[in-house]
């Protein structure tokens, strides 16, 4: 498989098959609907869109140095190519869980578009906190941003990042046609 190793490739050719604003808009509407934070990155884990609805246990995580490399390291992970289905698995940093699907066209791997962000009802919250102090994160904000983290089952996780995967699939497609379409 042929995989873009340059962020910068990657992001032109994802702004080269996709309109940035219509698909900002597709990942804000599914983040809304379905109750999961978002984002749309390169193969390494990058942003190429803007996050929807992150929870702001994240974005403690993902402003301290070691939780920032973790995310990207995760995020990577979670949106490698799979062409049986979404990859679900809980984060590398802060112990949430995560979803995602990989978006191609051919055999290059173009995105990952991610989701999660939610805990299982059953989660170990000490351990999660225990996180905190691994990363250097301010432990009474760590606390609180961890109460406001939504819950989900993994059942209802799992169909969610069904749809996310029929969804990139579909973009694949998609994709595959702008690219046939401006070679012609």
């Amino acid at each position: 498989m042929i995989q873009s190793g340059d962020p910068t490739t990657s992001k032109a050719l994802f702004h080269e098959l996709f309109d940035p604003s219509d698909i900002q808009q597709l990942q804000d509407a599914f983040s809304a609907a379905v109750g999961v934070a978002s984002v749309i990155t390169d193969p390494q884990g990058v942003p190429l869109t803007q996050p929807s609805g992150f929870c702001t246990l994240c974005n403690t995580i993902r402003s301290t140095q070691a939780g920032h490399e973790n995310c990207l390291r995760s995020d990577a992970i979670i949106g490698s190519p799979n062409p049986l289905g979404p990859q679900i698995q809980t984060c590398f940093s802060g112990g949430l869980l995560d979803g995602g699907a990989s978006i191609m066209v051919d055999d290059i791997h173009v995105a990952n578009w991610l989701i999660g962000q939610v805990m299982l009802p059953d989660a170990d919250e000490n351990a999660m906190m225990a996180y905190a102090e691994t990363i250097g994160a301010e432990p009474v904000a760590y606390r609180e941003a961890l109460k406001q983290v939504p819950r989900m089952s993994a059942e209802r996780f799992s169909q969610v990042c069904d749809f996310l995967f029929i969804n990139a699939q579909m973009l694949s497609g998609y994709a595959r046609k702008n690219r046939q379409l401006t070679y012609e």
